[in-house]
């Protein structure tokens, strides 16, 4: 078989290069049979059953939808936080986490991206550790934790290349 858009996934490629061809030539429905046996799963993904229909949806789908989706921040909770060490609480945006926390966004620098994200896990209004991007280029290149819960991040860990 021929190679359609660099993929080489056969005659049953779920991303649609032979149905989609067939079914732009003929009108059919993707549904009928086409005589060249079951249709196997190559990816794992939820198999496609059609165009422009609605995506298939099922316990899977249902829960990575929901882990990737925001989660709010809890009632009430409010925090304060100086990122810079200046003495000063920093403009922060609060965003709740999958595990019930919430993380802590700064931009430390006025560029528009976030240069610190603290991770509060427990709701005590600490940072239990952080992530500083410290040259202000994306890409964060310093963790830092409260190894005794009192609140002040006390041990720091520069990644690989900082």
């Amino acid at each position: 078989m021929a190679k359609f858009g660099g993929d080489d996934l056969g005659p049953w490629s779920e991303f649609g290069t032979v149905a989609g061809m067939v079914v732009s030539r003929n009108g059919d429905d993707l549904s009928s049979s086409s005589g060249l046996g079951d249709n196997p799963d190559l990816d794992g993904l939820p198999a496609v059953t059609g165009f422009g229909g609605a995506p298939l949806a099922g316990p899977e789908v249902a829960e990575a939808v929901r882990e990737l989706a925001p989660h709010p921040v809890p009632d009430g909770y409010d925090n304060r936080v100086d990122a810079d060490g200046d003495g000063l609480d920093d403009d922060a945006t609060y965003r709740g986490r999958a595990d019930g926390g919430v993380e802590i966004l700064v931009d430390l620098n006025g560029d528009g991206r976030t240069d610190f994200i603290g991770a509060d896990t427990d709701l005590d209004n600490r940072v239990d550790f952080a992530g500083y991007d410290k040259d202000h280029d994306g890409d964060f290149d310093k963790r830092m934790y409260d190894d005794d819960g009192d609140g002040y991040l006390d041990r720091s860990v520069w990644t690989e290349g900082s």
